[in-house]
C-alpha cells in the first residue's frame, strides 16, 4: 500500500450535486478534469457509500460500482481479488493517488490492508487503460484517492463487530490534522488497528475467514511555496498477521494444515507540482517507494505427527521492493484550430524486485522488472459539444527472472519488450446534461509472475504451486466501449443514468490449468500457459438519485458473457479411477449477471438509515480435489445500518451506528471440509451475518 500525492481540486461541488456529476477526476487523463468533460467514463465511490456499507477496508467497499466484483478465493488465507468487467484481478491496474505502486505481491492481500478511513474516493475506469497507465490495465483502473488535510481536526473511531454470532472483529482508527491559518501548510497523522478472530462456517474446525491482526500508521503533509508551487510528502507502515486452516493454537507444523502470513510494509512518497504560463502549463514530478517483507507458511503435517519434522520446512520468505519515478507536463494550447487543445505527456519509470523462497517445496522466484514508459495524449476542444482525445504510450519492459520449481533450477529468463498501446476516445455533449462516449484501446501483459503466483493455496492437504510455462508469451487485448450518460439536477434533486456497452478481446490469454503431476513434497502442480483467444462482452448500467438532501440511491447492474474460442483444459486428474480432463468454454467464477444498490435516507438532521445489497448470479466453480464443477446459486447479500450523530458545543461531533451485514445470512452451502479440502473452492459472500457497531468522536 502506498499513499502517493497528486494535486486535485478539493473544492466541494454545489449542494445539489450529490451524484458527483461535477466531480474533478484525475483517472481519465492523468490530470484534474470535470467528470462531464472527461473523454473516458469515470465512476466514483465516496466516503458516504463506504460508510453506508460498513466497509472497514478497501476490499469491502469496492463492489458498489457497475462491472466490479470483489471475491474471496481461499478459505485458508483470505486471498481476495477484484474482477472488473469479468476479468481477473491481474487485468486491473490498482493505483494509489494515480501512481502504479501496487506490486504483484501487494496485489494478493493489499486490498484488505488499506483502511477505509484513509479514503477520500475511489475512481474506476473500465476498458483498456494501458495507453496512460502502462501494462496491466487491460480491464481498466481502480484509482484509490486518499484524504488530504483540509482543516485542524482530531478524531477517533471504534468499530466492534460480531461475525456469524461467534467471531469478534474489532477495528480502531484515529487521525489528527493541522492546517495553518493561511492554508499553505497541512499535515495529517493517522493510525489504525484491527483484530479479527477466525470463523468456521461448517463446523469442521477449519476456517472460512482467517484470524487477522493488523496495525498501520503514517502521515501526509503538504506545503505551498506559492499559489502555483506545492510540495507533498507521505510516509506509512503496515504490519499484518493472518492465519487460517486448522483452528488450533499450535505451531503451524504441528497442525494438519495452516496458511500463515506475516507482512511488514513501509514506504513513502514525494511529489512537487508547479504551474506557469498563466497556469496553462503544469508540471508534476514524483517519486514513490515501498518495501515489503512477508514471512509465510503453507502446509502442515496432515494430522500425522511423524511428519512434523518435514512440515517444519514449509516456511517461506518473500521480499519485494518497488519504486516509481516520473515527470508529467500538461499544457493548454489556446485557440488551436479554433478550439483549445489539452496535451498531457510524461515519462515514468518503474522498478520492481521480488524474491519468493519456499525451500520445503523447492520453489524460488527471483524476478526483476523495469518499465520505462513515455506517454502523450491530446484532447481537442474539451467541454465542447464534440471532443476527441488521442493518446499512446510506449513501454520498454525488461523482465529478468529465475523461476525454480521442485528443486529444478531453471535457466534465467531475460526478455525485453517494446510495446505501443494507443487509444482513442470521443465524447459528444449534445446537451448540457447528456454525454455520449466511444472508445477503443489496446492493452498488454508481460509473461512474468503475477499476484496469483505468489499465493499458494492448499489442495488435498498439500500446497498447490503455479508454475510458469517457459514458452509463455505476452498477452494482448483490444477493448471497445460505448456509453450514454445523463445527469439532470435542480436545486432540490438530482438524477443520473449511465448505460455502457463493452467488449474486450484477449489474444493469447494466460490460463492456469491443474495438472496430474505432483512435486517431490507431494504438492499439486498447476501451469500458467497461453490459451486460445477469448472475449468478454456485456452491458453495465447505473442509476443515481438524490432528493432534497434526504434520500440518495445508487443502483448498478451488469449483464455479460464470456467465451474462449475453443474449450480450455483447466484441470487434469484421476476421478473414480479414470483420468479426466475438465474443460470450460467460459471464464470460471464469472457470473453473467451481478449488481448492487445502496440507498441512504436522512429524514431528520441527526438520524440516517442505510440499506444496501450485492446481487451475484450463477457462475461455474471448480472443485479441484473432486474434479467436479457446479453452477452456483443466486446470492443476495443485504445489509442495513442506522446512524445517529449530534454536536456538543461548536466543535465536538459524536456519531454512533448499528448495522447488520448479510442480514439473510446467505452463504455457500457446499464448502469443502477438513485438512484435504480444496481451499480455493469458495464462492459467494465472504462475510456471513455480521452485526457491527460504530462510535466516533471528532473535534474541530
Amino acid at each position: 500500500m502506498l499513499f502517493a500525492v497528486v494535486a486535485v481540486d478539493t473544492t466541494p461541488p454545489p449542494a445539489a450535486d450529490t451524484l458527483h456529476a461535477s466531480d474533478i477526476v484525475v483517472t481519465a487523463s492523468r490530470f484534474g478534469q470535470d467528470r462531464r468533460e472527461a473523454p473516458v467514463l469515470v465512476s466514483t465511490t465516496d466516503t458516504r457509500v463506504i460508510n453506508a456499507v460498513q466497509a472497514i477496508s478497501v476490499s469491502e467497499g469496492l463492489s458498489f460500482q457497475p462491472g466490479l466484483r470483489v471475491e474471496q478465493d481461499c478459505q485458508n488465507c483470505g486471498f481476495t481479488q477484484v474482477r472488473l468487467n469479468g476479468l481477473q484481478g491481474p487485468y486491473t491496474q490498482i493505483l494509489i493517488d494515480s501512481r502504479p505502486v501496487f506490486s504483484s505481491l501487494n496485489g494478493v492481500y493489499g486490498l484488505e490492508q488499506i483502511p477505509s478511513g484513509m479514503i477520500d474516493r475511489i475512481e474506476v475506469t473500465r476498458g483498456g487503460g494501458s495507453a496512460m497507465f502502462g501494462a496491466g490495465a487491460i480491464a481498466g483502473t481502480i484509482n484509490i484517492i486518499t484524504k488530504e488535510p483540509i482543516g485542524t481536526t482530531i478524531g477517533v473511531k471504534a468499530t466492534p463487530s460480531l461475525i456469524g454470532g461467534r467471531a469478534q472483529d474489532f477495528n480502531l482508527s484515529g487521525s489528527a490534522s493541522a492546517v495553518t491559518d493561511n492554508y499553505l501548510t497541512g499535515v495529517t497523522l493517522f493510525g489504525s488497528s484491527r483484530n479479527r478472530e477466525w470463523y468456521d462456517r461448517n463446523g469442521d474446525d477449519y476456517s472460512e475467514l482467517v484470524k487477522l491482526n493488523s496495525a498501520a500508521g503514517g502521515l501526509r503533509a503538504y506545503h505551498y511555496f506559492s499559489e502555483d508551487d506545492r510540495l507533498s510528502a507521505e510516509g506509512h507502515w503496515i504490519r499484518e498477521f493472518r492465519r487460517g486452516g486448522e483452528m488450533v493454537d499450535a505451531l503451524p507444523e504441528e497442525t494438519a494444515i495452516t496458511e500463515q502470513l506475516d507482512h511488514s510494509i513501509g514506504g513513502g512518497a514525494l511529489s512537487y507540482e508547479t504551474a506557469f504560463n498563466n497556469k496553462d502549463t503544469r508540471m508534476s514530478a514524483y517519486a514513490s517507494g515501498q518495501h515489503t517483507t512477508r514471512h509465510s507458511y503453507y502446509g502442515g503435517n496432515g494430522g500425522d505427527t511423524s511428519l512434523t519434522e518435514l512440515a517444519k520446512t514449509y516456511y517461506g520468505e518473500t521480499t519485494d521492493a518497488i519504486g516509481v519515478m516520473g515527470i508529467q507536463f500538461s499544457h493548454i494550447a489556446r485557440e488551436f484550430a479554433g478550439n483549445d487543445l489539452v496535451i498531457v505527456s510524461g515519462i515514468e519509470g518503474a522498478y520492481n524486485d521480488v524474491s519468493d523462497n519456499l525451500p520445503g517445496y523447492g520453489r524460488q522466484i527471483d524476478q526483476t522488472t523495469t518499465d520505462l514508459g513515455a506517454y502523450v495524449q491530446g484532447q481537442y476542444a474539451p467541454g465542447s459539444p464534440l471532443s476527441v482525445a488521442l493518446g499512446a504510450r510506449l513501454d520498454v519492459l525488461n523482465i529478468d527472472g529465475t523461476y525454480q520449481y521442485d528443486g529444478n533450477i531453471a535457466e534465467p529468463t531475460k526478455r525485453d519488450f517494446f510495446v505501443v498501446n494507443p487509444r482513442i476516445s470521443i465524447i459528444s455533449r449534445p446537451t448540457e446534461i447528456i454525454q455520449v462516449r466511444l472508445g477503443y484501446a489496446t492493452g498488454f501483459r508481460g509473461p512474468q509472475a503475477f499476484d496469483e503466483d505468489f499465493h499458494l493455496s492448499t489442495l488435498s492437504g498439500a500446497a498447490r504451486l503455479i508454475q510458469i510455462n517457459p514458452d509463455l508469451q505476452p498477452e494482448r487485448s483490444h477493448s471497445l466501449n460505448a456509453s450514454f450518460n445523463i445527469d439532470d439536477r435542480s436545486i432540490s434533486s438530482a438524477e443520473g443514468l449511465t448505460i455502457e456497452g463493452f467488449a474486450t478481446l484477449l489474444n493469447d490469454p494466460f490460463v492456469v490449468s491443474l495438472t496430474a503431476d505432483t512435486t517431490n513434497a507431494g504438492g499439486s502442480v498447476a501451469v500458467k500457459h497461453n490459451g486460445d483467444d477469448a472475449w468478454v462482452a456485456g452491458i453495465n448500467a447505473e442509476y443515481r438519485l438524490a432528493f432534497s438532501g434526504t434520500l440518495e440511491l445508487l443502483a448498478t447492474g451488469t449483464f455479460q458473457t464470456t467465451r474462449y474460442t475453443a474449450p480450455q483444459v483447466v484441470a487434469t486428474g484421476i476421478r473414480d479411477g479414470v483420468e479426466v480432463d475438465i474443460t470450460t468454454e467460459t471464464f470460471l467464477r464469472t457470473p453473467n449477471i451481478y449488481g448492487s444498490f445502496v440507498t441512504s435516507f436522512t429524514p431528520w438532521e441527526t438520524w440516517s438509515f442505510d440499506l444496501n445489497m450485492i446481487l451475484t448470479g450463477p457462475m461455474t466453480a471448480l472443485n479441484e480435489r473432486t474434479l467436479i464443477s457446479r453452477t452456483t446459486p443466486w446470492f443476495a447479500e443485504v445489509g442495513a445500518r442506522v446512524g445517529y450523530h449530534m454536536h456538543v458545543g461548536n466543535s465536538i461531533e459524536l456519531k454512533a451506528g448499528l448495522g447488520i451485514i448479510n442480514i439473510l445470512d446467505v452463504y455457500q452451502n457446499d464448502l469443502d471440509s477438513g485438512p484435504t479440502r480444496d481451499a480455493n473452492y469458495i464462492y459467494g459472500p465472504f462475510r456471513p451475518r455480521t452485526i457491527t457497531f460504530t462510535f466516533s468522536i471528532g473535534v474541530e
